[in-house]
Order: structure tokens, then sequence, then C-alpha cells
């Protein structure tokens, strides 16, 4: 990750932009602050296209939604055209779409940093720092020395448990207990990107023999999504497993029984990256939509929906900041070799 003492901004590109439909806020490489008139400019441009395409792993549906909505609400007049899927999924799905020279999406967000790389590496995506990336944690901040993504969703892997029917796992070892046998639900890192992250981490710290074999004599329910070890533990079918904060502690506060675990060896923190494609549809609605990532309106829906607040300035749902809580992050160089070399090998255990 790359800090800069002196934050890339956007600068708008007037005049000739707005007539030939180029995007205003196409960032070249100078210093400064966006100022509220060129996001006023960027708004109008951005109303002239009337909708922006947004592609995202990031949130539940629900959630999705009402981000959608927020934006809705601040920049009346651009509508929101959403698909929420699992990260790999959309990722593949963008890719096909390439490949066919069909350029349909404006903002794409990942729960996997290492789609970027490599639609990067397709000159697939589109230079943009939004405004207010001062922000956002430090840590986070350009993620890519380039700046053709940043961050847009920061995502906690710990245990779902539910707690009428099991003390709080203190370790992520606990779900190797034999007495966990056809207890545990889990997601898939071949189609969710978090789920992806907590395995390349599992495997880094414990070993594949030492780790995943004994979680494949737990019989764990194996499913899709991240989401799908929440829908399993509160339906009554499985107790616990690896999941992500959001849905848990939503369905928790609408009375479910479920309940989050910080485990002792990290909660694994996922960095979710998000884009403006090169070739947008909707280049100005794309770049405002993006901008308003790091809005403080974004991040105050966001903490609504139980997702963590990418501004410090918001509270978050936890009641915990993330800079002071024990987290693992797997690094961009990592996942990049260790999605598909731990996807292979789950397949190879798990038969799924």
């Amino acid at each position: 990750m790359t800090n800069r003492g002196t934050f890339v901004r956007n600068a708008a590109a007037l005049g000739a932009g707005l007539l030939t439909g180029a995007p205003v806020a196409a960032l070249a490489k100078r210093k400064g602050e966006v100022s509220d008139a060129d996001v006023s400019k960027l708004y109008d441009a951005a109303k002239k296209e009337g909708k922006v395409v947004w592609w995202t792993g990031h949130y539940t549906q629900s959630a999705a939604e009402k981000i959608a909505g927020a934006f809705k609400a601040k920049y009346p007049g651009i509508e929101v055209e959403l698909l929420r899927q699992t990260g790999q999924v959309l990722f593949q799905r963008l890719t096909q779409d390439l490949k066919s020279n069909v350029h349909q999406v404006d903002v794409f967000a990942s729960t996997d940093e290492a789609h970027m790389t490599i639609l990067k590496k397709q000159n697939a995506l589109a230079t943009f720092v939004p405004a207010d990336i001062d922000k956002i944690p430090k840590d986070f901040q350009h993620l890519d020395a380039e700046d053709t993504y940043q961050l847009g969703d920061i995502a906690l892997m710990l245990i779902n448990y539910n707690p009428k029917k099991m003390p709080a796992p203190r370790k992520w070892t606990d779900l190797l207990d034999p007495r966990m046998k056809d207890l545990l639900a889990t997601g898939h890192p071949g189609f969710s990107g978090y789920v992806g992250n907590w395995v390349v981490a599992m495997n880094d710290k414990y070993g594949w023999d030492a780790y995943f074999k004994k979680f494949a004599q737990n019989n764990p329910k194996i499913g899709r999504s991240v989401f799908d070890c929440t829908t399993d533990i509160v339906s009554g079918e499985r107790v616990a497993g690896p999941g992500a904060d959001s849905l848990a502690l939503e369905r928790k506060a609408s009375g479910n029984a479920i309940d989050v675990s910080f485990p002792e060896d990290d909660t694994i923190l996922v960095t979710a990256p998000v884009t403006v494609l090169r070739e947008a549809p909707h280049p100005n609605a794309g770049r405002l939509l993006m901008n308003f990532y790091y809005s403080k309106e974004y991040s105050q829906t966001a903490a609504s929906t139980y997702n963590l607040p990418l501004r410090f300035d918001v509270p978050s749902p936890t009641g915990v900041r993330i800079d002071r809580m024990r987290t693992y992050h797997v690094k961009i160089d990592r996942l990049l070799t260790g999605i598909p070399e731990v996807t292979a090998k789950w397949r190879e255990t798990f038969n799924v």
C-alpha cells in the first residue's frame, strides 16, 4: 500500500471535457483538493447521463440498496442500476464482457483486491481519487500506487455462532474440535472474496493439512456467499462458522440467536476495492458514485446496515475502531497466488 504526504486529488477537467462527454473528473496527476464547485460540475455532467451502473460484491442486497438510496437522495436525477453478487461471480461476468468488448459497468466493487490487479494489467481501469480520501484510515489510502482503484469497503471475517447453543469460540482452531462435527457452516473461496481471504489466512497461519483437513472432518455445510454461514446459523441448520460481521450483527439486532466472536488468533481484515471502468458508459456518474464512497453520508448509511464505516468520524456498529483491534490482513501479492491455490485445494478436500 502506498501512503503519500500530499494527497493526490481529482481535479475536474472542464470545458472540452463537458463538450465531448468525457468524464469531468478524469484524474490527471494534479495536486490539490476537489472543491465543492468541482463536485457540482461533476454532478451536472452526471445528470445528463441519467444513471450509473454499479456492480458490487460488498454488503447484502438490502444494504447495497440502502447505499444506492442514499446516493440518489444526495444526487437526485441519477438512477442506480445495481447488481449485487458474490465478488468472484461478478469478476467472471465482467471479464467475459470485456473479452467480448461489452462495456455496461461504470463502478465495479469487488471483495478481492487481486481482481483489480488483473483488470489493471488489461488497462480496464480508470484513474480516479475521490475527495476526502484523507478521512479514511491512513493505512488504506491509495491502495494502488497509480490510483486505478481505491478502498471500497473494510470487512471483518470472524466467528459467527449461536449463543444459545454454545459459548463464544475463542480461536479459529476451536472450529476444529471434533464436537463441532455437523455444526459448522461456511461459504466457498471459489465464489466469495471474503471467504477466499479467510482461507488464505488460515492456510498461512496453520497449514492446509493442520487446519482444513481437520475442518473437513467436521463436515461443514458449504454454501457460496460469506453470508450463507450467517443464514444457516439463524435458520438453526448450523451453530457456528467463519462469517462476516455485518449480517450477523444485523440479524442479532433483529432478535435472532446469533452473535460474533473476535478470535484471539486474529480477526481477518479484508480490504475490498472499488474502481471506475476506463470505458464506463456513464463516466461522470461513475465518478460521482465513487466520490460518494468517502462522503459522511455513505459511511453513516453503511454503519446503519451494520457495516464498518470507511471514515473514523462515523461510529462503528461494533463500537470498536478497526485500528484498535487485533487483525490479520492478507496483502495483495499473497492474494494473487493464494486464492487460486487454496480454491484448488478446497475443491479437492471438500469435493465442491
